[in-house]
């Protein structure tokens, strides 16, 4: 990070600081505290492209564990990255839909999961769909949003952009349950190992059925 700072011109590192002090100072000075002046660094520091808005990476450029992270891109962008509903509205359609297209999907029963690793976006894309009478479960995991298969098209036809929405149900209907090509291949491997055996000859077909189940 500090290669990054050392690195910049001089219009943009003017820039960064004159973006950092215009809100320290609008506060009070000596006003905020530890928290605050570390989330306002990174708002600053993501507004210039310093900064990722990934947990891991920033995470990384910044030696502080992806756990508090996490908590600065979150609080940065509750804090300074206001929106009234109409700018919100839009700003989940643009969101949703770029990360449904480059999400991997997975069903689990007549569950569509996919992963949303923003909490800001994972938290607005909730109150939307409860707004709506969808509900969304991450208790398995909270970067994981759990939609059942008609709430996830639900979501789909109201977030996702026009021009997007082929390319993301056409992945919806590419996924297919492990579970159920597991048992659908053991299936058929069971019908052609039959129609072999008894090929044979009834009595030795018999015969290594019972083997098997021996």
């Amino acid at each position: 990070m500090k290669n990054k700072i050392n690195d910049l011109d001089e219009p943009t590192a003017k820039s960064v600081l004159v973006d950092f002090m215009n809100i320290y100072l609008d506060k009070g000075f000596g006003v905020m505290n530890k928290t605050d002046i570390e989330t306002l660094m990174y708002h600053v520091f993501k507004k210039h492209n310093l900064l990722t808005g990934k947990c891991f990476d920033d995470g990384f450029m910044l030696h502080i564990s992806e756990a508090k992270a996490r908590k600065l891109i979150y609080d940065a962008q509750v804090k300074y990255d206001n929106r009234n509903q109409e700018d919100l509205y839009a700003y989940l359609r643009k969101s949703v839909g770029e990360c449904l297209k480059n999400a991997f999907l997975s069903k689990n029963g007549k569950e569509v999961r996919f992963a949303i690793e923003d909490k800001y976006l994972r938290v607005a894309l909730n109150a939307k769909l409860r707004d709506n009478h969808l509900f969304a479960d991450t208790s398995f995991n909270k970067d994981i949003v759990s939609l059942d298969e008609q709430a996830f098209q639900e979501m789909i036809l109201l977030l996702v952009p026009n021009f997007q929405k082929d390319e993301v149900l056409e992945k919806l209907n590419a996924v297919q349950l492990p579970d159920e090509t597991k048992a659908k291949e053991a299936k058929e491997y069971v019908k052609d190992f039959i129609k072999e055996i008894f090929a044979q000859g009834l009595i030795e077909g018999v015969k290594q059925i019972g083997g098997l189940l021996m």
